[in-house]
């Protein structure tokens, strides 16, 4: 019960964290929707953005972290392993880097093809690429020392850099309006690389006041990291498949001005409640199974699975059901302002309301692949990640001429429950897994009582950030006291 318990404590204190730098990420796009709007400049930002984003989530908070915490906390925690990775690393970002740097014009064209019918576009996009690529040597970097710290159950200065990238952001956009915004948008670029730098030197100092042995040297090629990146390369596509989704979907978006700019913003919507849930969830509990296996008591692995989705669960609903009701009036209120149109506040409005519907999926999804990237078996993620990528892309391409940009959330959808029953019914059938009664029953109360508050409040009328707040706060305090009751009554 004690590692439950502290178990909690660790996904409430990583979702806190994650929620203070989803927070500073909302007041960051407020301002950027407010000067760039929702077209041409938005878009060459944020299609240029993508590139190191999807690095950073496959090479240091993906693929490699869910392989790199399991061989580490087999091998004791052994400081010649760790070095010896995270000299690979470096060595290999920094060949990444180089190859991108040149061959950037070519990546450009293949993520965004729409953009060259707009010559002007494609090259200042290629332009502000190029400046932000070198981001992805450094957070990559800082993603790793994290990695590290996570293995060490120290999870709160990890999980609060992001917001290092979004207070940064928030300051050179202020600047911009101060002194003029002529070249905002390379400002911007610039401002990213420097965040990533300095989270990177941050953490690393934070390693080494704890004694943790971590620096770089020669790295050399022996049977730990030949075996370590055997797995590393069968798992990218696995721990990348939501990100890799999303560049799919960019890349059919980008024929329809505009698109890739409200998918943008509907994914960060969709996005928030599961990084502060979904995301701390993952993080918190490869470390915790990954010890609990080493030492064969799986029924510790199920209570923290149990636990874990009884709790989840009974906020990620509500925020899905929030978030459905809620869209309109949200997007509205928030960005609704200067560059920003009403047309643009409908279209990311649709896809937040059709998106919103996989997030109990994908947490559900994050317990079953953390549990098998904890029992160090890679190949099984891959392979529902491979199918479920081709679901999406089936349906981006079979409905991108009939309801646009639309196609790219259904496709999300429906791809995503493909991959959650399919890890479910593996995890299972191998005894990985073992969801009891209470939980189900628990999970199918918060979706009726979310229900039932969402009908309430979809007749409420919200026409300011004042009514917005009231209505939120209402929500909660009707929905989670109730839920939390009788959560603990089905335990008992």
């Amino acid at each position: 019960m004690g590692s439950v318990m502290k178990l909690g404590r660790n996904i409430f204190g990583v979702g806190a964290m994650t929620g203070i730098s989803r927070i500073f990420g909302f007041i960051r796009d407020m301002l950027i929707a407010r000067f760039l709007g929702a077209g041409r400049m938005s878009d060459i930002f944020f299609a240029a953005f993508k590139l190191p984003n999807l690095f950073r989530d496959l090479l240091g908070e993906g693929a490699l972290s869910a392989i790199f915490i399991p061989m580490y906390t087999d091998m004791k925690k052994d400081e010649g392993f760790a070095k010896n990775v995270f000299s690979w690393l470096m060595v290999i970002l920094l060949g990444i880097t180089i190859v991108f740097e040149i061959f950037m014009p070519l990546v450009i064209w293949a993520l965004a093809p729409g953009f060259s019918e707009d010559p002007g576009k494609m090259q200042l996009t290629v332009t502000i690429a190029r400046i932000m690529f070198f981001y992805v040597i450094f957070i990559c970097g800082a993603a790793f020392l994290s990695a590290v710290l996570n293995a060490h159950s120290r999870f709160l200065l990890a999980a609060f850099m992001p917001v290092m990238l979004n207070i940064m952001l928030i300051c050179a956009l202020a600047a911009s309006v101060l002194y003029g915004n002529q070249y905002i948008i390379y400002v911007m670029a610039a401002t990213v690389v420097l965040s990533g730098i300095i989270q990177f030197f941050v953490l690393w100092q934070r390693i080494r006041s704890k004694h943790f042995g971590l620096r770089l040297i020669i790295p050399h090629w022996n049977s730990q990291i030949k075996n370590m990146f055997k797995r590393f390369g069968v798992s990218l596509v696995g721990s990348g498949f939501y990100q890799i989704t999303i560049i799919v979907g960019t890349l059919v978006a980008s024929w329809q001005s505009g698109a890739v700019s409200w998918l943008y913003y509907s994914d960060r919507m969709v996005q928030l409640p599961f990084a502060m849930i979904g995301l701390a969830v993952g993080t918190v509990l490869i470390s915790s199974i990954s010890k609990a296996l080493t030492e064969g008591n799986m029924r510790s692995v199920h209570l923290q699975q149990n636990s874990s989705m009884r709790r989840s669960m009974m906020l990620i609903i509500p925020c899905m059901v929030g978030l459905f009701v809620l869209a309109e009036p949200i997007i509205r209120i928030l960005f609704q302002h200067g560059a920003w149109t009403p047309e643009s506040t409908h279209a990311v409005a649709l896809a937040i309301k059709i998106q919103c519907l996989v997030l109990p999926a994908m947490l559900i999804s994050q317990i079953y692949s953390k549990t098998l990237y904890a029992s160090q078996d890679v190949n099984t993620p891959v392979r529902t990640s491979v199918i479920s990528l081709g679901v999406a892309t089936v349906i981006y391409l079979a409905l991108f001429p009939v309801i646009g940009y639309l196609s790219i959330p259904v496709g999300v959808v429906v791809s995503g429950y493909v991959k959650n029953h399919l890890l479910g019914h593996i995890c299972r059938k191998r005894g990985l897994v073992k969801t009891d009664k209470k939980t189900l029953v628990s999970m199918f109360v918060f979706g009726l009582i979310s229900v039932v508050l969402g009908y309430v409040l979809s007749m409420v009328n919200i026409a300011n950030i004042f009514a917005l707040g009231i209505a939120i706060a209402a929500f909660g305090i009707l929905y989670l006291p109730t839920a939390f009751i009788i959560d603990r009554f089905l335990i008992k």
